[in-house]
């Protein structure tokens, strides 16, 4: 029965918070040690041209884009492949993908509840290449370029309940990372394709349970 109970919570707090999702970590996405398994626990802060204040296309609305996000990931490798999931606040997304000891592609998505536009097609996620230069078997440099469908948090205004939809946005961008061991840092540029808006995301994540070789 109290599973059941934390189900319903569960569920219910996703209905009321919407949707917020951001590309995620290409360190740690390349960092998942051969047929190991990583729990990474981070953080990432935006910086930008952030959907905040009015809804652009329904006056009565307000867009509540969050200005950082906690970032908790797990992710499996077997052999050069990868699957997990990522959870950004409460929103969860499936992670999947291939990597080398140099390149990497990462895909992402899941469908969202609630859509503020009813007529625009449910999904978020994206595609991103990465590619990898080992300094040492410890340190690692990398870069990486996304396109990806993005949502976050719209307030409906009804009555002052704090019922949130889920709005989204298309952007293409480019990334740079360091990583020693466990931890990470990265910093990412996203452009908006629709609008001409700019983000900077910062990112921090540390990763834990780690397998044998990173190779």
């Amino acid at each position: 029965m109290k599973w059941i109970l934390c189900s319903l919570v569960w569920v219910m707090a996703l209905i009321l918070a919407g949707c917020s999702n951001h590309p995620p970590s290409a360190a740690q996405f390349m960092n998942v040690n051969k047929n190991g398994g990583s729990l990474v626990l981070g953080g990432v802060a935006f910086v930008g041209d952030v959907h905040r204040g009015t809804y652009r296309f329904e006056s009565d609305y307000f867009d509540a884009e969050d200005y950082g996000a906690l970032d908790i990931s797990f992710l499996m490798r077997f052999d050069h492949f990868i699957f997990g999931a990522s959870l950004e606040n409460i929103s969860i997304s499936g992670i999947a993908g291939f990597r080398s000891q140099y390149v990497g592609l990462q895909g992402w998505g899941l469908f969202a509840i609630n859509t503020v536009d009813r007529d625009a097609v449910p999904f978020f996620g994206g595609l991103m290449l990465i590619e990898e230069y080992p300094v040492n078997e410890n340190f690692k440099l990398g870069f990486s370029e996304h396109i990806s469908r993005n949502a976050y948090n719209v307030d409906e205004n009804l009555g002052g309940i704090g019922f949130y939809s889920t709005g989204f946005y298309d952007e293409f961008g480019v990334g740079t990372y360091l990583t020693y061991k466990g931890f990470s840092l990265e910093f990412r540029y996203g452009r908006e394709i629709d609008e001409p808006r700019n983000r900077f995301y910062f990112m921090i994540n540390y990763a834990f349970m780690n397998g044998e070789s990173s190779k």
